[in-house]
């Protein structure tokens, strides 16, 4: 039997890790595409869902805050990180927001407070606010339409249902994960800006702290859609299993 040999990688590409980022960035985009319709008409209807018994479904739909006046710097960041669908879809498509904010977004801003511990008005704590609040969105645009999806191992229909605290957790999960991703870019760009490095080590750190909660939390979750999104923003051991492992990405599609 003889052995594989791989090719060896062509000098100054990109850590495979970055590869199946873009995938799963990919994937991200090409379901909110196909179920755009779908979500819209559920928003629209605004009955309870299902498998979230008492939740607002307007709050599920809440966009983000808006950027500063002046956020030509913020914007540049979020490109270089490769995240400006990430805000751009939540604020075109997002429904205006009520008098009072939503639990995920009020998630989604102690996300963002537990990173920047009171540090404001740079373009990269600007852009973790932002792709905080959008994290929210995401989470909710996945949490309308759960119960017409599919369990994320077996692939049956219509998975159990779900607790609004599970949801929360999962906002703060995302929010650190892509407030990292900005951090790292800041970074990159970055002289020595002691104030940054510190926020992206609280970054690193929420992610180390959340990871033993994970697998209970993607149990919980177990909706295709809304598990991959969560586990693949996440900085944790099960990132990329999937990827990892050979296994086909948006078979369900």
């Amino acid at each position: 039997m003889t052995s594989l040999t791989l090719p060896s990688r062509p000098p100054g590409s990109p850590p495979l890790a970055h590869a199946w980022q873009t995938l799963a960035d990919g994937l991200l985009t090409q379901r909110f595409h196909l179920h755009l319709d779908e979500w819209r008409t559920v928003v629209a209807e605004g009955k309870a869902l299902p498998d979230l018994p008492g939740t607002d479904v307007f709050a599920l739909a809440e966009r983000p805050s808006p950027l500063p006046e002046d956020g030509d710097s913020l914007l540049a960041l979020l490109k270089r990180a490769e995240l400006d669908f990430w805000w751009e879809l939540p604020w075109r498509y997002g429904s205006e927001p009520r008098d009072r904010r939503g639990v995920l977004q009020r998630a989604a801003d102690a996300a963002a407070q537990d990173i920047l511990a009171g540090q404001s008005g740079a373009a990269w704590s600007e852009a973790v606010t932002a792709v905080s609040g959008a994290a929210a969105w995401w989470v909710g645009f996945f949490t309308v339409i759960r119960h017409r999806g599919v369990h994320h191992i077996t692939l049956e229909p219509h998975p159990d249902q779900l607790h609004e605290q599970a949801l929360i957790t999962a906002v703060r999960v995302v929010a650190h994960g892509m407030a990292a991703r900005v951090l790292e870019a800041a970074l990159r760009d970055s002289d020595d800006d002691p104030a940054l490095r510190a926020a992206y080590c609280r970054a690193i750190e929420a992610g180390i702290r959340v990871e033993p909660e994970l697998p209970r939390l993607v149990d919980e979750l177990a909706e295709l859609r809304l598990v991959d999104l969560v586990s693949t923003t996440a900085r944790w051991r099960g990132r990329f299993t999937k990827y990892a492992g050979g296994t086909g990405a948006g078979q369900v599609e």
